[in-house]
């Protein structure tokens, strides 16, 4: 298989009852060079013994991990989630890559926006250094749509980050959630989606980036097709289960 390495899993922890993050390192001691928003795949055997592939995207910070970290998201069934849920420091792999094309490109927009429900948001957490780097100049705003509170991934990560630098806004934003148990400023009730009201993205000056789940993005773009952004203004990721 080309370019498929093997993998060993280092350590594995739970950020909810859903969703677990793992750390792995090459077999062969080599580090892997990815470019922020990039994905993996993982290389399984079904029933019939034909190859399954699984990716994800890369949630490793550079600079801060020498890790291959990911974000799993529980699926009942499914070849990966199951086989990965199960697995235990030392366990080896086969995997591949990177992969994809959403990552920041040397473009000067006045504002990036990037859109995530649940384990979409992992490859925005891989590019904050980089997105750093560019917050003298421009305006990010980082929006994660999850059910609840105890669904939010990253967060303590992305208000660091807010904290060092006055133009990263992140914003938190639950579709189940009660009201009443809302209480910081970076939250808010309802989709996702909704806060493009409250930014007001403007086609001439905004980039937009869309990952997580398709729903989400599809009623994403529609309503910044009104507002009257082309597909190059609009950069998509759409994670199936």
């Amino acid at each position: 298989m080309q370019n498929t390495f093997k993998v060993n899993l280092v350590e594995a922890t739970l950020l909810t009852s859903r969703v677990r993050h793992l750390k792995f390192q090459r077999e062969d001691g080599l580090p892997l060079e990815f470019i922020p928003g990039q994905f993996v795949s993982f290389h399984f055997r079904g029933g019939d013994a034909k190859e399954v592939r699984r990716s994800y995207s890369l949630a490793t910070i550079p600079g801060e991990s020498s890790y291959i970290e990911l974000a799993l998201g529980y699926v009942k069934g499914g070849i990966a989630s199951e086989a990965l849920f199960a697995a235990k420091p030392g366990d080896t792999f086969n995997m591949s890559g990177p992969y994809g094309r959403l990552i920041l490109r040397d473009e000067t927009p006045k504002r990036i926006i990037l859109v995530a429900t649940n384990t979409g948001v992992t490859p925005y957490r891989s590019m904050l250094p980089a997105l750093a780097a560019k917050l003298e100049t421009l305006k990010v705003v980082i929006l994660l749509g999850v059910q609840k509170k105890e669904d939010a991934l990253y967060s303590a990560d992305f208000l660091t980050y807010t904290k060092l630098y006055p133009n990263l806004d992140f914003r938190l934003c639950y579709s189940r959630e009660n009201k009443n148990n809302v209480s910081e400023p970076f939250e808010y009730v309802g989709h996702v989606q909704n806060q493009f009201e409250n930014l007001n993205p403007i086609p001439d000056s905004d980039i937009v980036y869309l990952c997580g789940n398709p729903n989400m993005i599809d009623a994403a773009y529609e309503l910044l097709k009104e507002k009257g952004f082309n597909p190059q203004q609009v950069r998509r990721e759409k994670y199936v289960s």
